[in-house]
């Protein structure tokens, strides 16, 4: 029986490859995920273990030690003294650094942008450039002498176009304006190399640094510890620990590069869900490709099987011998799909590169889980999807086989039944998750989402009769036109199986796409409002949440109000506190002059001119927070202390202001005193455009600050939805494609199935051309079939998604995507009749003799 059925497999295997590319297809995006985490994983492994490399204790402050302090503990000259002094220690270097610090073009005045990677800036001591154990050297110039020099990594050097001697701006969060400094020296990390991963690196003289990073000179963030010869690591960490301040913690240089290393594998986890998504699609997709392809496949081997039955093959036996064909195309599938994926790894890293993200180099890195778990998708999914068919190859009557009897169709009624018991409670669930009743959350909603796609897949053969024969019906223009139309509903379930694949990516698109028409409705409706401010001045901050450290100095509004056509101008400091013992974001503004600047409402209480001890919250977070007016809130700022206010208003704002609002005296409290954002009122006559021109003028020192008027808003939240739905569309082109394997494949069976048929038809006057259109069309109502499916079900989800979010206040409106949805039905045209080629060709192009004469 084995070889027997290893046999057939070969002599099917043009019928069965288009099954290994879906399969190849779905192991590929599970495959490219892992080994693209891997092997960027692998890249981050060896940057820190470089930068630890001599390195056997490092000194770090605790995690919760600045839990509600204005700064981190930092270590003190006298401390470092002593760790020097510990039996073991050969050498304690105190590290003097910060993220954020921007460096600015010699060329352009511009801030360097890096793409992502960090912006660093570091304290220099010249003798630790001399010491061969240092991973950086001076390849020009000199080391920083004076407070006003400063040394850059060569790739900084190379996007600030800034050479030795020439003066450069750098920006340092904690300062009000940035700095010049004269470049009087280039660095280069050990091997030769630019950068470690991307980043930009200013240094400066250790007590410049000190100042810079934490406003006064002889302290320390942490010190890296190298020990004598012969003394182990962990022995050293014991000693060290023992002599050093509270609120810090020592780690062996190994423990820290793993810590770092965790950290980073844990942010690259997006890249593993985001490729996990197209898998996902590729694979439910993949799924009634296969389960369909053994479905035909068994039925045109009805004779051949009952023969092996005849023979005296069991029914398990007969069940093995599909389950064995299912394996081997599940094993070549996946071992292409753990190639293609290493390409699709390979390609990710080459984009990376050549959008200016230099991420540290580890080689592509195909470990023995991904091979694992490459095998395992690609040959459980197959054999899942063949276990149906293989169940139905055994019950196969030997008797009625072999006398060519026709089993009629199985009755609907069943798969009716079980459709509505999974997708009436697919339903409930979903709005269950969307209300948000009883704690409902993303399983809930997920587990609902799948119960209606089974349900509608199991209700399509119901449905294929009424929507593909209205369908065939605007297609039925011609005999062979009406011919087509009649195949197409021969057999339901071939159909709706055959359909459902496109209707999976349809789904999912048209929901997501009528949720990004409501966001942009949303959008530009909030913003044609003419209400509030008309410029808005943002910090993007990459380098953790807000604290008052990072934004703009809010003197400058000053120069932003004498502006022409400027009637008012508002800083708005934003930070994380305490709030109640939870984490919130807490904001510091003169409402008295502001209010009006962020489109507020006034739900209760009053939100105006605040005293030192009365707040105002947002609507949604006091109903979530339980919180009325009159109630006292506890509110422990970055400043440290915790202070009692008392609610004295509910407001709602149409700008998207949220949180506890304090009156601006309170920005005192917080880590840093610079604005996180900006509001800005216009005359009605006045230039929006030269107006955000001239404010970025002002604000051109800080480099994180944008400057946008409402339609330069609408215009930058709209262009970030589209980025999300081309994403999805790339999902749709996926489920497109291999849905479009599905048809081709579902097609060509059948006319193997129909071989005889066909060539009655050629044999009493049917031309060629007549041949192809009847298949064109049978494809073609096919797909606009599983089209039409996958809109109606996505509206429906994308509905109710979209009300659920206007009851929870994130959307206005829902809107739906007229164009987009009949662009989807054009697509669903155009992959039909591209399914169509090869086998209409095929099956214009046979023989009729042999055709006739075809058992």
């Amino acid at each position: 029986m084995l070889r027997s059925s290893l046999k057939g497999l070969l002599h099917r295997k043009l019928r069965l490859i288009l099954a290994v590319i879906a399969v190849m297809l779905g192991v590929g995006f599970v495959a490219g995920a892992n080994v693209l985490t891997d092997s960027l994983s692998s890249g981050f492994d060896k940057l820190f273990a470089t930068v630890n490399e001599n390195v056997a204790v490092q000194v770090q402050p605790d995690d919760d030690a600045a839990d509600g302090e204005t700064e981190p503990p930092r270590l003190t000259a006298a401390d470092v003294a002593r760790l020097e002094s510990v039996d073991g220690v050969a050498k304690v270097h105190g590290d003097v650094s910060a993220e954020g610090v921007v460096p600015f073009s010699v060329d352009t005045g511009k801030a360097v942008q890096t793409g992502g990677p960090p912006s660093l800036g570091i304290g220099i001591d010249p003798d630790e450039l001399e010491d061969p154990a240092s991973i950086v050297r001076l390849v020009d110039g000199s080391a920083p002498e004076r407070d006003d020099e400063a040394v850059l990594t060569k790739r900084t050097a190379n996007l600030a176009a800034a050479s030795v001697g020439d003066t450069i701006k750098v920006y340092v969060p904690r300062l009000r304006e940035a700095k010049e400094y004269r470049v009087v020296g280039v660095l280069q990390y050990t091997g030769d190399r630019d950068s470690l991963g991307g980043e930009t690196m200013v240094g400066f003289t250790i007590e410049e640094g000190q100042r810079l990073f934490y406003g006064k000179e002889g302290v320390y963030s942490g010190a890296s510890i190298v020990a004598e010869p012969e003394v182990a690591d962990t022995a050293l960490k014991r000693r060290v620990a023992a002599d050093l301040p509270s609120g810090f913690t020592a780690k062996t240089g190994q423990e820290a590069t793993d810590e770092q290393a965790s950290e980073i594998k844990e942010g690259l986890g997006f890249i593993n869900w985001f490729f996990l998504t197209f898998a996902l699609v590729a694979l439910l997709v993949g799924v009634f490709l296969i389960f369909n392809t053994f479905n035909i496949v068994v039925a045109q081997r009805s004779r051949e099987l009952a023969l092996y039955r005849a023979m005296g093959a069991s029914r398990g036996q007969v069940t093995r011998t599909v389950l064995v064909e299912a394996l081997v195309i599940g094993l070549v599938g996946s071992g292409l799909g753990l190639l293609f994926g290493a390409g699709l790894a390979m390609a990710a890293q080459g984009f990376f590169g050549a959008i200016g993200i230099d991420l540290p180099d580890g080689g592509v890195v195909v470990s023995v889980t991904t091979v694992l778990i490459s095998l395992a998708t690609g040959i459980g999914v197959t054999l899942v999807s063949a276990l149906a068919p293989a169940i139905r190859a055994s019950g196969v009557s030997p008797v009625a086989a072999m006398r060519d009897v026709v089993k009629p169709d199985k009755p609907l009624r069943w798969l009716l039944l079980s459709g509505l018991l999974l997708a009436v409670p697919g339903v409930a669930l979903i709005a269950w998750a969307l209300t948000g009743i009883g704690g409902a959350t993303l399983p809930v909603l997920g587990l609902g989402v799948v119960a209606v796609f089974v349900g509608v897949a199991l209700l399509s053969p119901v449905l294929t009769r009424p929507l593909s024969g209205l369908v065939g019906g605007l297609l039925s223009w011609g005999a062979a036109s009406k011919l087509g139309r009649r195949n197409a509903l021969r057999n339901p379930r071939r159909t709706a199986v055959t359909a459902a694949a496109l209707m999976i990516g349809v789904t999912l698109v048209s929901a997501f796409t009528v949720l990004g028409a409501s966001f942009k409705a949303t959008v530009t409706e909030l913003f044609n409002d003419q209400r509030g401010a008309d410029v808005i001045i943002n910090t993007t901050n990459m380098q953790g949440p807000p604290d008052g450290r990072l934004g703009f100095d809010p003197d400058k509004l000053d120069e932003v109000r004498d502006i022409d056509g400027v009637e008012k101008a508002a800083p708005l400091h934003v930070s994380v506190a305490k709030v109640d013992g939870s984490d919130s974001y807490v904001s510091a503004t003169d409402l008295a002059s502001a209010k009006s600047m962020f489109a507020m409402t006034v739900e209760s209480g009053r939100v105006g001119d605040l005293a030192d001890d009365e707040a105002a919250v947002d609507k949604r977070t006091a109903k979530d927070n339980g919180w009325k007016v009159g109630d006292a809130i506890a509110v422990q700022p970055a400043g440290g202390g915790e202070r009692t206010y008392r609610i004295v208003g509910v407001y709602d704002s149409e700008l998207g202001m949220n949180g506890v609002l304090l009156d601006s005296a309170a920005a005192k409290l917080f880590a840093g005193d610079l604005a996180n954002q900006g509001y800005v009122k216009l005359s009605d006559d006045a230039d929006s455009d030269a107006v955000v021109k001239q404010v970025e003028s002002i604000l051109a020192d800080y480099p994180m600050v944008t400057v946008a008027d409402r339609s330069d808003m609408v215009e930058q939240v709209n262009s970030q939805i589209d980025i999300a739905l081309n994403i999805f569309r790339v999902l749709l082109a996926l489920a497109v494609f291999i849905a479009f394997l599905g048809i081709v494949n579902t097609l060509l069976l059948s006319i193997y199935e129909r071989t005889r048929e066909l060539g009655m038809l050629r044999a009493i006057g049917m031309a060629r051309k007549q041949v192809k259109r009847m298949i064109r069309v049978e494809s073609v109502i096919i797909a606009v079939f599983g089209c039409a499916l996958g809109i109606g079900l996505g509206l429906a989800l994308g509905v109710a998604v979209g009300n659920a979010l206007i009851d929870q206040g994130q959307m206005t409106t829902i809107a739906l995507p007229g164009v987009d949805l009949i662009a989807f039905v054009a697509v669903a045209v155009v992959a039909g009749v591209a399914a169509a080629w090869w086998p209409a060709f095929r099956a214009s192009r046979l023989n009729v003799l042999e055709a006739i004469a075809y058992e």
